[in-house]
This record gives C-alpha cells, sequence and structure tokens, in this order.
C-alpha cells in the first residue's frame, strides 16, 4: 500500500513543472469535465492530437487514469476544487 501513496506523492508533483503550456491546457479542459472533442474545438486540435496529449500527460506524470489527471490538476491548482 506504502508503494502506491508514493507512486502518486512527489514524483507526479515534480512532473507539473515538466509540462508544456499545451498539455496545461488539455489538462484544465479534462479536470473540468469536457470531452475530447470540446477540448480539441476550444483548442482548435485534432481529437487525435488531444488524445495524445492527454497520453504523453498521463505518462509523464506516472498517472493511470483521467481521473488520476484530474485530481492531480486539483491538487495544483490547475483547476479549482
Amino acid at each position: 500500500r506504502g508503494d502506491v501513496l508514493e507512486n502518486h506523492g512527489p514524483p507526479a508533483e515534480h512532473g507539473a513543472r515538466e509540462l508544456t503550456p499545451r498539455q496545461r491546457d488539455v489538462l484544465r479542459l479534462l479536470a473540468q469535465g469536457k470531452r475530447m472533442k470540446e477540448i480539441a474545438a476550444e483548442l482548435d486540435l485534432s481529437v487525435r492530437t488531444v488524445e495524445s496529449h492527454k497520453y504523453q500527460l498521463l505518462q509523464t506524470l506516472n498517472l493511470e487514469s483521467t481521473a488520476d489527471l484530474v485530481r492531480f490538476a486539483i491538487r495544483q491548482r490547475i483547476v479549482p476544487e
């Protein structure tokens, strides 16, 4: 159980500084509950590109799901609680 908490603690916090501005935009909109299609339209990207940014976010932050991304965004104050 401790390993799980370690994997979602400080390394992910450090990862926030490694995000590109576009990744932060995608993360913010995902955390606001927007769908891929809505994010793509708002950022003038293809849905496939948005999916690619999401995948990169998961990899960079060592997270496993959209729910994990949302929690991360709230902890980092990328979106309000």
